[in-house]
């Protein structure tokens, strides 16, 4: 599977897939073009969709204890 691939169809790739298109962009330089912008985009959608509904209330309590400790 090609870089190419990877990009247009980031609906079905691994999570492993779309990291590894990223560090290998990343690794060579290539942080300014299209295809780094669109995996970064494929990405971050992911860790939103993973993450994103996280209670805010409940992680501000968590750092407000972290930092009374």
């Amino acid at each position: 599977m090609s870089l190419d691939d990877v990009i247009s169809n980031n609906t079905s790739s691994s999570d492993f897939t779309l990291l590894e298109g990223l560090y290998q962009l990343a690794v060579t330089g290539h942080t300014n073009d299209w295809e780094f912008e669109r995996l970064n985009n494929a990405v971050y959608e992911r860790l939103l969709s993973s993450y994103g509904n996280l209670d805010r209330s409940r992680l501000a309590s968590a750092n407000n204890q972290q930092s009374a400790d």
